[in-house]
């Protein structure tokens, strides 16, 4: 195939790949250095896709003109939605059945979320009934792997090297979460392989805590997690590891279905 057919959709994917990083990373922005740096893409081109979005108003940028934002065209679109590749569309929607059971036994907020490269994606989110809701995700959101619960128990889940490789390529976004370190990160992470499952402040509402649970393939690939957010007065050491026992439960029944 010549290669200005081949350029045109290798083009498209990388605007999409930006605008998707950009919204991950609202309110804040970023500039074109952190967007290399999280896409891997050339600066120079991200840069040059800056200025094509900024054009029609899908980014604008600061006063100083060095960070970017989704501007007003990117905001009145829906988000692409993100579900895991290899995951059958019939596991995907047990997972939301148990997570609707969860979420109307407890109470809270409930959370599926996957993996894509070295970032957690929420795929699905149930609210419960309590008056006070945790909202701290919700579905195409994108973290650094091992933010959140969810994040931190699919982390913990993957083997040794994987996890020191995601850590370190992600090492620069962390202290963005509440000024996390890496160190933390670590820290954490072997927490959560001793436990069983994530125990997680929330880092972007105060007063808030998340346990998650991951669910791993045959071979010990971790795919998804389950977590769930509530104030940290509903979530004593003692409800922690209950809800823990729940949201295994639930990956349990997905995990027959491998």
């Amino acid at each position: 195939m010549p290669a200005t057919q081949t350029r045109g959709p290798s083009t498209l994917l990388k605007g999409l790949t930006v605008l998707d990083t950009l919204r991950a990373a609202a309110p804040q922005g970023m500039g074109a250095t952190e967007v290399a740096a999280h896409t891997g893409i050339d600066r120079i081109a991200v840069q040059r896709i800056f200025l094509a979005l900024e054009t029609r108003g899908w980014v604008r940028r600061n006063e100083a003109g060095k960070r970017f934002f989704i501007g007003e065209a990117a905001e009145r679109a829906p988000a692409r939605p993100w579900t895991p590749p290899g995951l059958s569309e019939s596991l995907l929607q047990q997972a939301v059945e148990g997570m609707r059971r969860l979420a109307r036994e407890v109470g809270d907020a409930f959370f599926l979320v996957g993996i894509d490269g070295v970032h957690s994606v929420c795929i699905h989110r149930e609210i419960g009934d309590y008056p006070m809701q945790i909202l701290a995700s919700y579905p195409g959101k994108r973290h650094p792997l091992g933010v959140g619960s969810s994040g931190m128990a699919l982390l913990a889940a993957l083997p040794e090297a994987q996890a020191c490789a995601i850590v370190q390529a992600n090492s620069a976004t962390y202290e963005q979460y509440g000024g996390i370190s890496t160190e933390m990160i670590h820290r954490l992470r072997l927490n959560t392989r001793q436990r069983g499952y994530a125990v997680m402040p929330n880092y972007a509402v105060r007063g808030a805590l998340g346990v998650g649970c991951a669910l791993t393939r045959p071979d010990g690939q971790a795919m998804l997690a389950m977590s769930v957010s509530a104030i940290t007065d509903r979530m004593p050491i003692k409800r922690q590891a209950e809800t823990a026992s729940l949201l295994r439960r639930e990956l349990d029944k997905l995990q027959g279905r491998l």
